[in-house]
């Protein structure tokens, strides 16, 4: 009885042994099974604060992040990028730190280039611009207008608000005479130099774009390219023609079929006109412009840094063999002509109660003296220049004063408002179509004498009585 007993006690013991196993095993099991749950803690393998502030560092279980992205493309590499980042932030949060955000940089689209368009107008201003500006405006489009001097005459108010709404203006010669303009350089020089100080007088800004009547080819020779890119001027004819010139009324979907047959060129100089006759090219432009955004052309304005498209020179304008300029002319007008659009010193004339200014290329310095074109100067101070024919020498009424300026005799005769009459020695010179005059001996004669004169970095000024 009493070894059985024992032997009870023995098996209680070993099976409370054996229950207790069974228990522990039961919870190691359980930890098993919940593995996903949040540990104690985490082994941090990656630095909570980047060294270096939006650039990321390599994780552990990676090559380094510079040399794994070498072999993937732009996509895959911001992809990576992306997933990385993720991690970090991940394992951040579950360490219940705080997470500086490092925005993954997005993959940019390849760079295409913007195709350009530029709306040009001849043979303006007429009735026909403001309607033509009241549709760029409400079309939200610039254009350049190449205008006539005599238009620009007649309309300063028009080519002020073609400025003034931020358009550019280019020079189309005076009269538009294809025979007189194109009989020789001077003659084209003349016109040119015409319509440029209308404009100058209207916005104060000389205009540096040239367009020649009928376009470049079967008009100019070498020699008008060459002399005009000697001056400083842009030559600027045109890639897609609208036809609105061909004959007198042609209508608006003719104009709109010729403007539009080729959307592919990466940079079109479209030419329409604006001038007296073509109201049917104003009817068209609303749809012109409509179907150029709609293939993704941007629209531009010309200046002289915009590479200038120019027709090449016909067979019959190189036979034309114009006559070359002579050196003086061409030392005289040409070569000092390029200064009016580089850098430089103006020379500021204050003269009574009136200021003005000539831009470099407008005077020159010669043995310690400015020399001065008659007509601008004087005319720019509200005086009058005219040529008098029977003396060949120009008429200046000034101050109350007449003054001949005398090349021929290199004097001045100068008669006051009583009549009296007095010959001065002046140096007067005829070059080109221009008299040019020593200022002192110009300012003297009209009883304005000169009292100072001073250089600063900026300008050069002469003030008188």
């Amino acid at each position: 009885m009493k070894g059985y007993r024992k032997n009870n006690v023995r098996r209680i013991v070993l099976g409370g042994l054996l229950a207790m196993v069974v228990l522990v095993l039961a919870f190691a099991g359980r930890t098993v099974l919940f593995k996903n749950n949040l540990p104690a803690a985490l082994t941090q393998d990656v630095p909570l604060a980047l060294p270096d502030a939006g650039r990321l560092q390599p994780l552990s279980g990676f090559t380094s992040g510079a040399a794994f992205s070498m072999s993937l493309t732009p996509s895959q590499a911001a992809a990576q990028t992306t997933a990385k980042t993720a991690i970090r932030a991940e394992a951040s949060v579950k360490n219940g730190a705080a997470v500086t955000k490092v925005p993954a940089k997005p993959s940019l689209p390849a760079q295409t280039k913007q195709k350009m368009v530029y709306l040009t107008f001849d043979d303006g201003p007429s009735k026909i611009t403001p309607k033509v500006l009241e549709i760029l405006r409400q079309q939200g489009v610039k254009a350049t207008f190449f205008v006539l001097g005599e238009q620009a005459k007649q309309r300063p108010e028009l080519i002020s608000a073609i400025w003034e709404q931020g358009h550019a203006i280019g020079n189309h010669t005076y009269n538009h005479n294809y025979h007189a303009l194109y009989s020789g350089f001077t003659e084209f020089w003349s016109q040119i130099k015409q319509t440029e100080e209308i404009i100058r007088n209207i916005t104060g800004v000389r205009p540096q774009l040239v367009r020649a009547p009928g376009g470049t080819f079967g008009h100019f020779d070498k020699l008008y390219f060459r002399l005009l890119a000697q001056a400083g001027y842009s030559v600027m004819d045109w890639t897609v023609d609208s036809g609105d010139s061909k004959r007198k009324g042609v209508p608006a979907g003719d104009i709109l079929q010729e403007s539009v047959a080729d959307m592919t060129a990466s940079r079109v100089i479209l030419l329409l006109h604006d001038g007296g006759g073509h109201e049917q090219s104003a009817k068209a432009l609303p749809e012109i412009i409509k179907r150029y955004k709609a293939a993704g052309y941007a629209f531009g304005v010309l200046n002289g840094e915009v590479q200038p498209v120019q027709f090449r020179v016909s067979a019959s304008a190189a036979r034309a063999g114009h006559a070359q300029p002579s050196k003086a002319w061409i030392a005289a007008n040409i070569i000092p002509n390029r200064e009016l659009f580089t850098p430089g010193k103006a020379l500021a004339l204050e003269v009574g109660l009136l200021e003005t200014k000539l831009l470099p290329g407008e005077y020159t310095i010669r043995e310690g003296q400015y020399k001065v074109p008659l007509r601008a100067a004087v005319e720019r101070l509200g005086g009058e220049v005219s040529w008098d024919v029977s003396s060949r020498s120009g008429r200046v009424v000034w101050n109350g004063r007449t003054i001949l300026a005398d090349a021929a005799h290199q004097q001045l005769t100068v008669t006051d408002g009583d009549g009296r009459q007095q010959i001065r020695s002046a140096d007067v010179q005829l070059i080109g179509s221009s008299l040019w005059i020593s200022l002192r001996g110009l300012l003297d004669a009209a009883g304005h004498p000169p009292l100072t004169a001073a250089v600063t970095a900026e300008e050069r000024r002469v003030k008188t009585l």
